[in-house]
């Protein structure tokens, strides 16, 4: 294997900090990719490509013994009984000598920690990739089945999509690694669990095979998979101390469908958000929301702009104000008045004045209707555009 530079010269530092001499680190060719004498990267040390071939430690005692050296000892790094690299410490043999096997072992110890880090890394990125894949509608099916061979992830099972969000809509997604922590404690044993965070908040793909037949939701989940996934939400808010909505997509039968319980799930927890609701819902628990959801924003703006026709978007807030009150206490004149501070007589004007400029009057129950899906539609787009 080929260890970054980068690594190597962290390594090396760190290195530094126990004993006092220049800590050099080799390829397994003999070059030298990093030390704490920056002058010396990059040049060949025969001592070092002896180390490797022939895995024990070489040391220089002479100028003339090895080109390219200077005294000090070179000893060989192990990863998996193969020579990954060489360590080097430079300094007279009687000085150096001892520290050989401390600063080989601490080496192959810094090096599998860094290789470990970076094999997780290459792994949530294949994974991040992966789940992008499978939840786009189109996808190349020769690379998603390259990156689920290279996971080792079973796709011919069911699953369902959950998508996770700050329920405060100006939250931004911080803590990525505390998000990813939370994920890993809940599902890093279930066996085909995918998941993934972003800056807009976090994504799982659940398998609901065996466990989906008996006691299934609306989801067509389990019970289980369900009390899973409220767990996990409840540790992530009291982890991050911010409120989190969890949508949950219908199962999906095959990897082909897991984008259609992507986008249900995405739609379910726009919804929570929309009512700053920090709980769990599946798409199919949706009230309001399967019908707002479904109507195309270019519709839902004609039809508020068919109700609003003319008037100002200050005016258009007062209106609601004064109707959300009045459909609150059931159309009770004397109880809205009262939460509004108003006399009976004014808030009938307002009624009435809302008749007038709408062409809808909201004690009417079927124009109370129109009203009613008009201020919730222009809030509705007002959410999806912010």
């Amino acid at each position: 294997m080929n260890i970054d530079p980068r690594i190597a010269q962290t390594i090396v530092e760190n290195l530094k900090g126990i004993i006092r001499h220049d800590i050099n680190f080799f390829s397994p060719d003999g070059t030298m990719i990093a030390s704490t004498d920056p002058t010396r990267i990059g040049t060949r040390h025969d001592a070092a490509l002896l180390a490797a071939r022939q895995r024990r430690t070489i040391a220089v005692d002479n100028d003339e013994q090895f080109a390219g050296a200077r005294h000090g000892i070179n000893a060989p790094v192990l990863l998996n009984d193969d020579v990954v690299a060489v360590i080097g410490v430079t300094g007279e043999r009687a000085q150096v000598e001892p520290f050989s096997d401390v600063i080989r072992k601490m080496t192959e110890i810094l090096v599998r920690e860094n290789t470990e880090q970076i094999s997780r890394f290459d792994e949530r990125m294949m994974t991040t990739n992966l789940i992008s894949l499978l939840t786009a509608e189109q996808h190349d099916h020769g690379l998603v089945t390259y990156l689920a061979d290279a996971l080792n992830v079973d796709l011919n099972m069911p699953r369902l999509v959950a998508v996770g969000r700050c329920t405060a809509q100006d939250a931004d997604h911080s803590g990525r690694d505390t998000i990813y922590d939370v994920l890993h404690n809940h599902l890093g044993r279930r066996n085909g669990t995918l998941f993934t965070v972003s800056a807009q908040g976090f994504c799982v793909l659940v398998p609901v095979g065996g466990d989906a037949i008996n006691d299934t939701d609306e989801t067509g989940a389990s019970a289980e998979t369900r009390t899973l996934m409220d767990a996990m939400r409840v540790d992530m808010e009291r982890t991050l101390n911010r409120p989190i909505s969890l949508g949950l997509g219908c199962v999906a039968d095959t990897a082909d469908r897991y984008w259609v319980s992507h986008r249900q799930a995405g739609t379910a927890v726009d919804w929570l958000r929309f009512i700053g609701s920090a709980s769990t819902i599946g798409y199919d628990e949706l009230d309001y929301g399967l019908l707002l959801s479904a109507i195309p924003q270019t519709d839902a703006a004609q039809f508020v702009e068919h109700v609003f026709a003319g008037i100002p978007d200050a005016d258009i807030d007062d209106l609601q104000r004064t109707f959300d009150v009045y459909t609150r206490h059931n159309g009770s004149i004397t109880r809205a008045a009262d939460e509004l501070f108003l006399h009976k007589n004014t808030l009938q004007n307002h009624l009435n004045a809302m008749a007038r400029r709408t062409g809808y009057n909201p004690r009417a129950l079927n124009e109370h209707t129109v009203l009613a899906l008009a201020f919730l539609l222009r809030r509705y787009l007002v959410f999806h555009r912010a």
